[in-house]
């Protein structure tokens, strides 16, 4: 689904809305705005494609079945985990699982390698966790 022609873009899905993101298997990709607002769309659409459409940019991510990718912009550590959990709400109605693995990728937008211990998205939620990747 790589045409934009069949492109279905969704703010702040709701159930109804997950059969048109997830089209053979749960991939999607999407964005968390400033306000919490989250806009998803089916994964095969790079977000690159995707964003002259948007009102703005924010925290770029992408749900692979168990798997949640974060594409990290130079944000602040503890706003990209705040971001996380405000989208919770999203998250699960597409049905990713609180169990569920979180990814930091760092290279794709600041050309810059950091290492993170093994995240499951739950653990954001947990008091005193703290969101940040391994000292050098």
């Amino acid at each position: 689904m790589s045409n934009l022609d069949d492109l279905f873009i969704c703010t702040n899905p709701t159930r109804r809305d997950v059969k048109n993101i997830y089209s053979q298997e749960k991939y999607a990709r999407g964005v968390i705005l400033k306000n919490g607002d989250v806009i998803v769309w089916n994964g095969e659409v790079m977000h690159s494609k995707v964003m002259p459409f948007m009102p703005e940019t924010g925290l770029h991510f992408s749900i692979f079945n168990d798997k949640l990718e974060v594409c990290w912009q130079f944000e602040a550590w503890k706003d990209v985990q705040e971001k996380l959990k405000q989208a919770k709400k999203y998250f699960e109605i597409l049905q990713y699982p609180m169990e569920g693995s979180v990814v930091v990728d760092t290279m794709f937008y600041t050309h810059t390698k950091k290492k993170f211990p093994s995240i499951r998205y739950a653990e954001l939620f947990e008091e005193g966790y703290e969101l940040k990747p391994m000292e050098d």
